[in-house]
């Protein structure tokens, strides 16, 4: 597709070959092709592409993520077609509100790179940044190309400053980056930058119009879907067929989950938050659940337990040991928990049972999504299964008793506040 551009292989990108099957990796110059998972994403700050002044209206068109600092977008999540008054949650600061001031566009970024994962703050941006540069800064260039050009492109296109302002525009394209990376080969880094640029610039616009289409639901991480999906495939119809991915399947045994050690376990639950942005290092993992503590410790108790719960649900199903401890289990599901943590009201046990019960079956939605990927269309499903699950478990509210969405989704501390506060008026 592009001069010294091929589907990834190498040692790095063997894992890849076993999932998606003998031919989905044609040869790769050097080793730029990251060991990751078959999708990254993401999850999630999203946005509709609003273009109304009043922060009510911008709220309706948002389409997930945590509150912006600016009057103009306190929430990021769609509160349906009607008007809905702002909830003193709404109101609250971002947990980081001391960090420093940063220049606009680098503000931008950084919370483009937080919105990954529903955190409005360049504090919690910048921890995931700082994961990907332990774990490949090649990966950690080209998902900052994604995101800044993303961001730029909705800044040039005029569309909602608060919403850009947010980071609602930059996320998809930071995982663009991150996709690239991993799936594509890349000889040179120059092509790889103008792809990846032209990939976040393209999510952003695909973001815009996702956000005219989809009113019931939130798009989550269909915009970065959609743009590293059609990427892949044209690369996969400009490849040539490799038999080498098929020899590395076939050069070491299955090894069941069930002969993991304790802190393979551990660590297991760590590399699936990184596979979120497409990388497989526990460390980085660490960094970046970190930053979602910085933002919201409830919301990182959500991640880590969905993405247990991903491992958890292979190790039930019969998958390889290898799989599970590359987080390949638990990224889809700890996005749909965390998800489920940023827009329900944290009341009862139902709100638990739906964490839970959302990461179990994104686990499922795997298995099936990726598997007909992989079989048709010799491509990942990146977070696919996570935007059909978490888009049901949104449904589900008020259909089932102790189960509300939030006003203004911002954190499951927030959103409890927040519910407790407008209940306490009410009762004035």
């Amino acid at each position: 597709v592009w001069p010294g551009v091929a589907l990834g292989s190498g040692p790095k990108a063997m894992h890849l070959a076993r999932r998606l099957g003998p031919r989905s990796i044609a040869p790769l110059h050097g080793s730029q092709a990251f060991s990751g998972r078959r999708g990254g994403a993401g999850s999630d700050g999203q946005f509709a592409g609003a273009s109304s002044a009043t922060a009510v209206a911008v709220r309706a068109r948002a389409l997930c993520g945590a509150p912006s600092q600016s009057s103009a977008l306190k929430a990021c999540g769609p509160l349906h077609a009607h008007v809905r008054q702002q909830s003193s949650a709404s109101q609250a600061p971002s947990p980081r509100a001391d960090f420093p001031a940063l220049p606009a566009f680098a503000d931008q970024a950084l919370r483009g790179f937080g919105q990954v994962v529903f955190c409005n703050s360049p504090a919690s941006g910048a921890l995931i940044g700082a994961g990907l540069l332990w774990a490949d800064p090649c990966l950690a260039a080209l998902a900052a190309t994604g995101c800044v050009s993303a961001t730029a492109a909705a800044r040039v296109a005029g569309f909602d400053a608060g919403a850009v302002s947010a980071g609602l525009f930059g996320y998809n394209g930071a995982l663009v980056g991150c996709a690239f990376a991993v799936f594509l080969g890349f000889e040179y880094m120059e092509p790889a930058m103008a792809a990846t640029a032209a990939g976040g610039a393209a999510s952003a616009l695909v973001t815009s119009r996702l956000g005219k289409v989809l009113t019931a639901v939130p798009q989550w991480t269909l915009a970065f879907n959609a743009t590293a999906i059609s990427a892949l495939l044209w690369a996969r119809r400009s490849s040539v067929p490799s038999a080498a991915p098929a020899a590395a399947e076939s050069a070491a045994p299955a090894r069941g989950a069930a002969e993991m050690s304790l802190g393979e376990w551990c660590s297991s639950s760590l590399t699936g938050v990184s596979q979120i942005f497409v990388v497989n290092d526990a460390i980085s993992g660490a960094l970046m659940l970190a930053g979602i503590v910085a933002y919201s410790a409830g919301a990182a108790a959500a991640t880590l337990l969905g993405s247990g719960l991903g491992a958890g649900a292979g190790a039930a199903w019969g998958a390889d040991a290898e799989d599970v401890k590359a987080g390949l289990w638990g990224f889809n599901p700890a996005l749909t928990s965390l998800a489920v943590s940023i827009f329900f009201v944290p009341l009862g046990f139902s709100p638990l049972v739906l964490v839970c019960g959302g990461a179990v079956a994104s686990a499922a939605a795997t298995v099936v999504i990726s598997g007909t990927f992989r079989e048709a269309l010799e491509v990942p499903s990146c977070t696919l299964p996570f935007c059909l699950v978490a888009s049901g478990c949104y449904l589900l509210a008020g259909r089932l008793p102790g189960l509300a969405l939030a006003a203004a989704p911002h954190s499951p501390e927030a959103n409890l506040r927040a519910f407790r506060a407008a209940a306490a008026a009410s009762a004035r």
